[in-house]
């Protein structure tokens, strides 16, 4: 290739490259020189024309366009690319003047029957619109984009079957696009299916969790569902995500004179608690939603952990007070697991000994102002009960062996398979509701009084709830134990 074979193709190279200022001054010198085919300097109009108009220069983008034009006036490329800068300007007559133009010459075009149907339906004509629609997807009918456009005019046009038909076509080709569930939400929203609209916005939020409308109209759906504490919530991160957005300020200001008004109808309603199965949610690690009771939990699990390492990181050959009050605490505790599966008590120990100053710390954490215990949520009380149901399969495996367990749930007869297979699902569930049963009762009951009886008059109860929060982390290790020793073959199983 010779030097000038060679600049020529750079040219080209530019004029069709991502750098719009390069592509700008090759196509330009393209254009000067005069020396290409017809078609070639209409492809050089065209791709200068791309890049002013990503420039946001529309008049230049068009002078190019009428350029290419002139040297062939049925460019299908030209007319198409023209009519969608008249489209961004909201010029929609000229549009489809242009789009009108390419159809006479080249009836199977897709692309012009998509563009004239968004000509039509920003002009209003939703008539015309969902005709060409279907003319594009006739010839196109792999294009989910298509089907999400005409979906949008079935919906403006209050036809909402069809437009989830096309919504449910245009996710079946990708599943991913957040906007289409968030727009079919919308759809069942308008057909009063809150169940299908909440499930739509929330796949759309997981999918994108800065798509700011979904939380604010998956927020419409909670109001109108009377759950005003997760509206509330989505509308506050509606508004970190835009704080701007005047929506979700009516919005906001719209929930709080319902709920304003609802407490005026039910003055105790002020009293009310967050349904203890819903727990608030914090921030967000990607899709996952982290919530009060897991940060909870992270503190304690934090400070339990210093303080153990605090207390044993210097043991003395003579202990002092603090050393004396942790040996008399583990020694405690040995002597219980001891007492239960009549066994060692050290395999057990770091199981048994954790559950039970966790137990303690967490039930006990409401001491704290503007604590909740996480055990009077539901999610921790069943990890921990998960946790139990795990390590008694674990200590009975390695006791017994893995067939040698297998075969204990067939005693005494092998007619009690089914019931023993029952018993250790439900004895784990019983373990899970009485945990968060017992604290969260208590926790209700002393917020009831502090409401209807002023902050004073609770603290003999609140004393008796650091008791109960003792005895259920007694409880609930005991029965561990139990559990344990009746895998491991020491306890009678019952």
């Amino acid at each position: 290739m010779n030097a000038t074979a060679f600049a020529k193709s750079d040219h080209w190279a530019k004029c069709r490259g991502a750098d719009v200022d390069a592509r700008i001054t090759a196509c330009s010198e393209i254009i000067v020189k005069g020396r290409e085919t017809k078609s070639r300097r209409i492809a050089a109009y065209l791709n200068r024309s791309a890049a002013y108009r990503a420039k946001g220069d529309f008049d230049a983008a068009l002078a190019d366009l009428n350029k290419a034009l002139q040297l062939d006036p049925n460019s299908a490329p030209a007319l198409i690319e023209r009519a969608s800068i008249y489209q961004a300007r909201d010029d929609f007559d000229r549009a489809i003047a242009d789009y009108d133009r390419t159809l006479r010459f080249n009836q199977n075009l897709g692309e012009a029957y998509g563009g004239r149907a968004s000509a039509y339906q920003g002009k209003g004509d939703l008539d015309r619109a969902l005709a060409d629609f279907g003319e594009a997807v006739r010839l196109d009918p792999a294009s989910a984009s298509l089907r999400v456009h005409r979906g949008a005019v079935y919906e403006a046009k209050g036809d909402y079957d069809r437009a989830i038909a096309d919504y449910d076509a245009a996710l079946e080709r990708d599943p991913n696009m957040a906007s289409v569930h968030n727009s079919r939400g919308l759809a069942y929203l308008a057909k009063s299916d809150f169940d299908r609209a909440l499930a739509d916005f929330s796949a759309a939020i997981e999918l994108d969790p800065k798509l700011t409308d979904a939380f604010l109209n998956r927020a419409n759906v909670y109001r109108d569902k009377q759950d005003f504490a997760r509206a509330r919530e989505d509308l506050e991160t509606a508004l970190r995500l835009d704080p701007e957005s005047a929506s979700a300020k009516a919005a906001l200001d719209e929930l709080n004179k319902r709920v304003a008004e609802k407490a005026k109808r039910a003055p105790i309603a002020t009293s009310e608690r967050p349904s203890p199965l819903v727990s608030a949610v914090l921030f967000r690690v990607g899709p996952i939603p982290i919530t009060r009771p897991v940060v909870t939990t992270w503190a304690i699990m934090l400070v339990l952990s210093l303080g153990s390492w605090l207390m044993t990181h210097r043991f003395r050959s003579v202990p002092d007070r603090r050393e004396a009050v942790l040996e008399l605490l583990l020694t405690g505790i040995m002597s219980q697991i001891e007492d239960v599966i009549r066994k060692d008590s050290r395999p057990f120990l770091p199981l048994i000994g954790t559950l039970f100053i966790f137990l303690v710390a967490a039930n006990l954490s409401p001491i704290l102002p503007g604590v909740e215990a996480p055990t009077s949520k539901l999610e921790t009380p069943a990890a921990l009960a998960l946790i139990v149901f795990v390590s008694v399969h674990y200590f009975g495996m390695r006791t017994r062996g893995f067939f040698g367990y297998l075969a204990s749930f067939a005693e005494p007869k092998l007619i009690m398979l089914p019931l023993n297979i029952v018993s250790e699902v439900t004895r784990t569930f019983s373990l899970m509701v009485r945990l968060f049963g017992n604290v969260m009762s208590g926790e209700f009951v002393i917020g009831l009084v502090v409401a209807l009886a002023g902050l004073f008059v609770p603290i003999p109860l609140m004393l008796l709830e650091i008791l109960l929060g003792i005895i259920q982390a007694y409880i609930f290790t005991v029965l561990a134990t139990v559990f344990i020793g009746a895998a491991i073959g020491s306890v009678e199983k019952g």
